[in-house]
């Protein structure tokens, strides 16, 4: 397949198709200290916006690691204290390091929406509702 058509497929196909052949494959302790980073940078930056625009409540992020994915949650904070349940953010696979939008808090949903790297290096894409996962 030569470059002009992979440029006419859909952006997640090729990326599901070139997932074992890129140079991407990051391993499991790159892809959860990009997990890692990213959760610090999300969360200092929802308090931070939170505290200058005078609001009590606001999104926190924490990841568990499961045998095949990184789960990353989200779930509300108010003055310190964590109120109602929480919800899926996103996963990741830990060892390719691609980002998955969740099709329940089990499993997620086919294609790949984001490279770990990709938001590790450039945080402000993420948003707090995760609509940065869904295709345009």
């Amino acid at each position: 397949m030569n470059i002009i058509e992979q440029t006419f497929q859909p952006y997640h196909t090729f990326l599901m198709q070139t997932a074992e052949l890129s140079c991407i494959n990051l391993g499991a302790d790159k892809t959860l200290f990009c997990v890692e980073a990213l959760i610090e940078y999300l969360n200092n930056k929802e308090k931070v916006n939170a505290i200058e625009s005078s609001r009590s409540v606001y999104t926190n992020y924490e990841f568990e690691e499961g045998r095949k994915y990184i789960k990353v949650w989200s779930y509300l904070v108010s003055d310190g204290e964590r109120i109602r349940g929480r919800s899926c953010y996103m996963f990741v696979d830990k060892n390719t390091g691609a980002v998955l939008k969740p099709a329940s808090h089990k499993a997620p949903a086919k294609g790949i929406r984001f490279w770990i790297n990709q938001l590790a290096d450039y945080p402000d894409i993420c948003d707090c509702y995760g609509s940065f996962l869904y295709i345009r």
